[in-house]
């Protein structure tokens, strides 16, 4: 199941990946504050990433990948007006798998973009 899809802007590629209110919601009263959490995911090729989620102070409140997202970014060869999408899939025994997949090039070209997002989500 996709749990959200971003054109990545250039302080996402520079910087940190500020990921949707809705994941910010989603995660656990706990992880918050604890500093954050890990997040494991596996790419297109099977490589698994190890990401660090930390919630951003402030009015408004930002969930955030801060560290493992730049190699990634550069590992990819990710630019502004990218995408990805971030795939969660519950296992009753070994517990949340994510991946993430990369859509080169869409950004700029909304209705592209929306017809390959539809069509991986209906492959996933």
């Amino acid at each position: 199941m996709a749990i959200f899809v971003k054109v990545l802007t250039k302080i996402d590629i520079e910087r940190t990946l500020s990921l949707p209110d809705s994941c910010l919601q989603a995660s656990p009263q706990s992880q918050r504050s604890h500093g954050g959490e890990n997040l494991q995911v596996k790419d297109d090729v099977g490589i698994l990433w190890n990401f660090h989620c930390t919630i951003r102070s402030g009015v408004f409140p930002k969930l955030e990948i801060v560290s493992g997202w730049v190699q990634f970014v550069r590992f990819k060869q990710l630019n502004t007006g990218d995408a990805i999408v971030l795939y969660k899939d519950d296992d009753t025994l070994t517990g949340p798998h994510y991946k993430i997949e990369v859509l080169k090039g869409h950004g700029d070209d909304y209705s592209s973009f929306a017809q390959m997002y539809i069509k991986s989500c209906h492959a996933s």
